[in-house]
């Protein structure tokens, strides 16, 4: 690529993130990755364009209940490679895209696992403003574990449940509790029907990722029970459609990729509702401008029960 090179600097992630003083081990993170990107050139960026929006008119399997099966496969395959002691067992294969979505527009990574270290750093800096200084964080829909890895290494008192409808995922978890000491359990569980036996200890935090978008429409009843188990804060790194300017092309793209997966729809302008009537406060939502090649998944939305919410 004959176009301009650039790295991931404090400044740079001080945008994705929009706050001028991002969570130190975040830029620790970032300065040991060193992630450097190309710029597409105007040809190359228009031929990314069309092959994104080639990719939309291909038949892509939605997400729903109906996809339980294929996660329950692909934790599976982690598991037979953390057993055989494989590195980077538990990356997910959807973090490992070459071209990807930075600051609107299109980039060419550099630097190998690019989306994931950057996706790291992302959640350093959320868990260090919100999770700090609770006991508990409960992740829902923790796939492979590698949030709850992060949160064990940097806050090694913490309690952590991780939440999945994955048979797997709760054995790789066990396998890392066993391996790490980390103070880390795993729990079937279902977002579609949350089982209201499970009650979230007092003053925990929550955390989804990549987890919510599997939901599509259908976030009712997961939105329902967060409200009754009133937790300290809830955390989420999940595409948002409403972020996106159908009227930008470069949106246009992955909110119809959006739409064709039938990724999360309407959660956001629920919480704004519930925080138009002060049910719920809402922290943060910041649109961090990153994602794969076809979508953003890395927006930040933050919120909080308010007591007695639930009326």
């Amino acid at each position: 690529l004959a176009t301009a090179s650039g790295v991931v600097d404090a400044a740079l992630f001080s945008q994705l993130v929009g706050d001028q003083q991002p969570d130190p081990q975040a830029l620790a993170s970032l300065a040991a990755a060193e992630l450097r990107f190309a710029e597409l050139d105007q040809a190359e960026h228009a031929a990314a364009l069309a092959r994104a929006a080639a990719v939309n008119q291909t038949e892509l399997r939605p997400s729903g209940p109906h996809r339980a099966d294929d996660w329950e496969r692909g934790w599976a395959e982690n598991l037979q490679l953390l057993a055989a002691g494989a590195p980077d067992a538990l990356v997910p294969k959807y973090n490992r895209h070459e071209v990807l979505r930075l600051a609107g527009r299109y980039v060419q990574a550099l630097t190998p696992q690019f989306e994931y270290q950057l996706y790291t750093a992302l959640r350093h800096h959320w868990f260090g403003r919100w999770f700090g200084d609770l006991t508990h964080v409960v992740e829902f829909g923790c796939g492979t574990g590698t949030s709850l890895e992060l949160l064990a290494a940097r806050f090694p008192d913490l309690e952590l449940l991780g939440l999945d409808w994955a048979s797997s995922s709760q054995q790789i978890l066990a396998q890392l509790a066993a391996r790490t000491g980390a103070r880390l359990a795993g729990r079937r569980f279902d977002m579609f029907h949350p089982d209201p036996t499970l009650q979230l200890p007092a003053g925990a935090g929550v955390f989804t990722s990549a987890a919510l978008e599997q939901l599509g429409a259908d976030h009712g009843p997961l939105l329902d029970y967060l409200l009754r188990q009133q937790p300290a804060v809830v955390v989420h790194l999940e595409p948002i459609l409403e972020r996106y300017d159908p009227a930008e092309p470069f949106d246009a793209v992955a909110r119809d990729y959006h739409l064709r997966r039938n990724y999360l729809r309407g959660y956001l302008p629920a919480l704004q509702r519930l925080a138009a009537q002060r049910r719920i406060e809402l922290l943060a939502v910041q649109r961090s401008g990153f994602g794969s090649f076809h979508h953003e998944g890395y927006t930040a939305v933050v919120w909080r029960p308010r007591r007695g919410g639930t009326a």
